[in-house]
């Protein structure tokens, strides 16, 4: 029944946190991100990019 959904779906590859980041309630981050060390995500973010170290 779900074949089509479990087919069409397509790792972008790990997240990767980096040390001391900070992520905000209900922040919602996306597959093949890497966030640098440092980084502070907000609350209802969409991370879709990477983020650089030490960043807002």
């Amino acid at each position: 029944f779900f074949r089509g959904a479990i087919d069409g779906f397509k790792n972008a590859g790990d997240t990767v946190v980096g040390h001391d980041v900070w992520i905000g309630s209900e922040a919602m981050i996306m597959s093949g991100v890497k966030i640098g060390d440092g980084a502070v995500i907000g609350s209802r973010a969409l991370v879709t990019k990477d983020v650089a170290p030490y960043t807002i």
